[in-house]
């Protein structure tokens, strides 16, 4: 059995907030494994913790509780001298590829960079891995003498991944790696990262919203609510049964590229309640339209689906987890009575 390269236990994330006294419940409680060679992808609305998630992997952010492991080391509490020589091994792509990069270097020296910091080669041979880089993402050697404003959005992103391989890491997280881009450069930076996957061996936390993309190149998937996993599992089962009601209506939002397919979308009411005061129990409660009271009782925990995958939901185990069979009229005064009492303890 291939042991994970990441583990990540129970992991928490609080922020202070504005007021005084006032806690950001950011994560809560998020566990999972990250084999080697493996894609796991995070998906979820804005706000459910995706990139604080994967920034607690990268340390940028230290952990209010729980347990990161990498390559069997336990990293959640290290020192930044002691996690330092670790960053090789844990890189990041990030969302904005214009943000990420400094204006005012040129992009050989920016991926050298990379390249000077965590090796021992002189400059004869760190200019030789920075061609062999920008070659191995498909960018022209010519443009390493060029300034960022002057290359395209799928071009900079093609630094930044190159700039992540520089230093040979197991891990690479991406942090919406495509959503600045068009549809066109989007694919060709999407077969890229499933060809370098391929040729090294790297593993990939892929953050996104956007669902086709994580089913093409996750083979396991999270899906996040308020903090909280309400379901996980290997992407084709998810996608094909899809059992927390939230991932229910998440997926149904998703529009395919056939503008003829009929929607089966499923509407949620209510707002996604604030990570100031989380609401007991289930946090999908105050807007599930299956709620129930036990529901509120006590936060679920997950419920076997299928092989390896799971949904943290109390109707699993009777079957009755469908939003498509959900008694409009029962369930709405029900789902109503919840979402006031709920409301009339936050307010």
């Amino acid at each position: 059995m291939v042991e994970p390269i990441l583990r990540v236990h129970d992991l928490v994330k609080h922020f202070p907030g504005s007021q005084p006294g006032e806690t950001i419940h950011a994560v809560n409680g998020v566990s999972f494994d990250l084999k080697p060679g493996e894609t796991v992808g995070l998906v979820g609305e804005s706000g459910s913790g995706k990139s604080t998630i994967g920034r607690c992997v990268l340390r940028l952010y230290k952990p209010t509780a729980g347990r990161i492991e990498f390559g069997g080391r336990d990293i959640t509490t290290i020192k930044e001298r002691q996690m330092r020589p670790l960053r090789k091994e844990i890189q990041i792509v990030f969302q904005d590829p214009y943000s990420a990069l400094n204006p005012r270097m040129k992009v050989g020296n920016l991926i050298g960079e990379l390249v000077k910091l965590h090796t021992d080669l002189d400059a004869a041979a760190r200019r030789e891995t920075v061609t062999a880089l920008a070659a191995r993402v498909h960018l022209n050697a010519d443009l390493l003498t060029r300034f960022p404003n002057e290359l395209s959005g799928g071009q900079l992103q093609r630094v930044c991944i190159a700039r992540a391989l520089a230093t040979n890491p197991k891990v690479i997280v991406l942090d919406e790696p495509t959503s600045s881009l068009d549809l066109s450069v989007r694919a060709g930076i999407l077969e890229l990262l499933g060809e370098l996957q391929r040729e090294t061996g790297v593993s990939m936390l892929f953050i996104s919203h956007d669902l086709e993309t994580v089913e093409l190149v996750s083979h396991r998937i999270l899906v996040l609510y308020l903090g909280s996993v309400v379901e996980d599992g290997p992407s084709k089962a998810v996608f094909a049964n899809p059992s927390h009601p939230y991932s229910q209506a998440l997926l149904s939002a998703d529009l395919p590229p056939d503008p003829d397919v009929v929607l089966d979308r499923k509407i949620l009411e209510g707002e996604v309640p604030g990570p100031v005061n989380l609401p007991p129990g289930c946090p999908f409660a105050p807007r599930c339209p299956l709620v129930r009271p036990d529901c509120n009782a006590a936060k679920p925990g997950p419920s076997v689906i299928g092989e390896d995958h799971h949904a943290a939901c109390v109707r699993v185990a009777d079957g009755t987890n469908d939003i498509r069979n959900a008694d409009a009229n029962a369930e709405g005064d029900i789902h109503k009575k919840f979402q006031d009492q709920f409301i009339g303890r936050t307010s």
